[in-house]
């Protein structure tokens, strides 16, 4: 009776005493037949892997193009542990020990002692389409992800057990914008201009430079004092006006706005009925329809005189322009002036 075979390929071994003649294809042929078969990583189909392979068999699937060996254990179908190569996808999960990096290039990817994943480079998402996700993160159970950010720098946030519901993007050159409400816990602070567009919203005009006006009594907008108001929108009015008038000539003003608009004002100043030192203080209310509205000046147009105006607007479903208007109660040559810092604000409320 032969010696028992090698334990790992099973080559034939006669008797050890000698008394077995050698027998070609037995001892030898078949033996480094099986030599050769298990040298290096033995070719197979992932349908053909050995049925009977000792602990460490290496193989390599030539349908797949995946490499694994056999960690010895039974049954021997489930023996086979992958090993990870450039030829074929790899199939199983890869395990690294905690404290292990994982280095492509120069790019390192390291497990940090709070658990968290560190690299020494940038994370680069490349997307076919602006709409594609670049990044997303969920909590536990989630059902949906409560942050999202898109390949064209779209941020979006949500509760988690519903859809996102705020946003932040880019909407043009050097414009950061969102389609929801933004709050601030501490402080804001805005270098440049500041500029709101519904309820709270401020419309400045100031009057740099003297705006002259000689021998007319026909209300001509003034070329500084025009805003532009929106439909179905309430303003608060207020400013001060600042002139010069001969009292043969003195000043009136008026106010339009857009079709279906609505104007309740006074303006607190002295009358063009004044003498040349002083007069009666206007206080009655105006509205849309007081086009005539004089305030006089004293001893001649060199004199700044003042009124402080305040109104209420209510503009109806026609937007356009809110115009101040102005001219001489009576002609004169001598000029009627309204002067540089002239203001007047609006203030949207509603």
């Amino acid at each position: 009776m032969p010696d028992p075979s090698t334990t790992r390929l099973g080559l034939y071994k006669s008797k050890s005493d000698g008394s077995e003649l050698v027998n070609y294809p037995l001892d030898l042929g078949q033996n480094w037949d099986r030599v050769d078969l298990a040298a290096g990583f033995q070719p197979c189909t992932s349908s053909t892997r050995p049925s009977t392979p000792y602990s460490g068999k290496p193989i390599f699937e030539t349908d797949t193009g995946r490499s694994f060996y056999s960690n010895g254990t039974a049954p021997a179908s489930a023996s086979w542990v992958e090993i990870p190569n450039s030829s074929g996808v790899f199939g199983g999960n890869l395990s690294l020990a905690a404290s292990s990096s994982l280095s492509i290039g120069a790019a390192v990817l390291t497990r940090t002692s709070g658990g968290s994943l560190n690299s020494n480079t940038n994370f680069l998402a490349t997307r076919t389409a602006a709409s594609d996700i670049a990044y997303s993160a969920i909590v536990g159970v989630d059902t949906f992800d409560r942050l999202r950010l898109y390949a064209d720098g779209k941020y979006e946030v949500g509760p988690g057990n519903a859809a996102r519901d705020v946003n932040l993007y880019r909407s043009g050159a050097n414009t950061l914008a969102t389609d929801d409400s933004f709050t601030v816990g501490i402080d804001l602070t805005v270098t440049g201009r500041l500029t709101v567009n519904g309820i709270g919203q401020s419309l400045p005009k100031y009057k740099a430079a003297t705006t002259n006006r000689t021998s007319t009594t026909s209300l001509v907008a003034d070329p500084d004092i025009t805003f532009p108001v929106v439909a179905n929108a309430t303003y608060l009015v207020d400013g001060l006006i600042l002139f010069a008038a001969d009292p043969a000539g003195d000043f009136k003003m008026g106010w339009t706005a857009p079709s279906g608009a609505a104007f309740q004002w006074s303006c607190f100043g002295q009358a063009s009925t004044a003498t040349a030192g002083s007069g009666s203080i206007i206080t009655d209310g105006q509205d849309l329809t007081s086009t005539s509205f004089g305030l006089g000046g004293v001893t001649d147009n060199n004199k700044t005189m003042t009124a402080q105006v305040r109104g209420y607007l209510t503009v109806a479903g026609t937007a356009g322009n809110f115009v101040l208007q102005w001219a001489q109660v009576a002609s004169s040559a001598n000029a009627t002036k309204l002067l540089a810092g002239t203001h007047v604000r609006l203030t949207r409320v509603a």
